[in-house]
């Protein structure tokens, strides 16, 4: 079992392979910045070149070669700072917001996951009648925008997913698990 945060081998597809964007958690006086990818969701660590200018929660980085940013690797939650822990639901938001693919395929594709728990109820504050009523209300066509699931359903969509996939994020051992079979499939 390769180590968290090391490098694949040269023969193996790493989970940060295919990554080129993340989002800053919080950028710390020594120059490093912890952030989240905008693909994968993963947990990294960065670090900005000298004379770098400071970022806020949020911002978008390249770490491509060339890019604002050199990758340093994978981190844990536990490992996050208190202020990158406390910025992490809302910048997975704004990821899901800005980048609306994985969030509106969620909505448009969740089925059941057993005769009698739909995938709806894994979000916080949706109940299996509420769920029926989400599942009604996307019919066959599904929707187009998260403002139009929104406006349907009377829900943040982004937020309550966000919620779910930070506390995956933090409890890697949550089942079923949204990041492994939506976000990282």
């Amino acid at each position: 079992m390769q180590p968290r945060g090391s490098p694949a081998p040269a023969n193996e597809e790493g989970p940060l392979d295919g990554e080129t964007h993340a989002r800053v958690l919080d950028h710390q006086n020594s120059g490093v910045v912890q952030g989240i990818t905008e693909k994968g969701l993963y947990l990294i660590r960065m670090r900005i070149p000298a004379g770098g200018s400071s970022q806020a929660p949020g911002s978008r980085l390249s770490f491509e070669e060339g890019g604002e940013a050199n990758l340093l690797g994978q981190t844990r939650h536990r490992d996050l700072s208190v202020m990158a822990q406390t910025e992490l639901n809302e910048v997975v938001k704004g990821i899901l917001t800005d980048l609306p693919e994985s969030c509106l395929s969620f909505y448009n594709r969740a089925g059941n996951l057993t005769l009698k728990k739909h995938a709806f109820t894994l979000l916080p504050g949706i109940g299996d009648s509420k769920a029926t009523s989400m599942v009604e209300l996307r019919g066959r066509t599904g929707w187009e925008t998260l403002e139009a699931l929104d406006e349907a359903c009377q829900i943040d969509c982004a937020g309550l997913l966000s919620e779910r996939l930070c506390a995956e994020i933090v409890d890697r051992h949550m089942t079923p698990s949204l990041l492994d079979h939506l976000i990282r499939a």
